[in-house]
């Protein structure tokens, strides 16, 4: 009986020392603000809040295309072109277009709608920022397997944007 009190006890003790949950954690979404204006909600699951590993990102340095070999053709390269209005492209890729995006912190919200396939529904990739220079730019793309990293690389124009 004894035991029973002081494990009783300790559950009370641990579950008094717990921080409360911030109001706007216990949300089951997260708005988004888009670059136009305009706000989007995301279910709070696709969001993964990395705060250990947060990267001071220069956004400056966002805008511009970014390839990576397709996975399998090392030949042929696909990715992204971001613009400084917000809007975004594909590169290569048919079935997956991409609208606009965003910088919220270290990580980049891309919105893409697929064409050609059954599920046409919109699609807001959540990348977090690993490495940002002139050159690279290494993601985490928060539904992907811890460890799991996508390098890109950009593609010059000749007017050097």
């Amino acid at each position: 009986m004894k035991k029973n009190g002081l494990f009783a006890g300790w559950l009370l003790l641990m579950a008094a020392c717990q921080a409360p949950v911030p109001k706007e954690a216990q949300k089951d979404s997260v708005a988004v603000t888009d670059s136009t204006g305009g706000v989007d909600t995301l279910p709070a699951d696709s969001v993964i809040v990395m705060a250990d590993t947060a990267v001071v990102v220069d956004a400056t340095l966002m805008p511009g295309k970014w390839l990576q070999p397709v996975q399998g053709i090392d030949s042929v390269m696909q990715g992204f072109t971001l613009k400084k209005n917000g809007k975004a492209e594909s590169v290569n890729m048919h079935s997956r277009l991409y609208d606009k995006w965003n910088l919220q912190q270290d990580t980049l919200l891309l919105w893409s709608h697929a064409e050609g396939v059954k599920d046409t529904l919109p699609v807001i990739d959540t990348l977090v920022i690993k490495v940002l220079n002139d050159t690279s730019l290494v993601v985490f793309p928060t539904n992907a397997a811890p460890g799991y990293l996508e390098k890109y690389s950009r593609k010059m124009t000749r007017k050097g944007k």
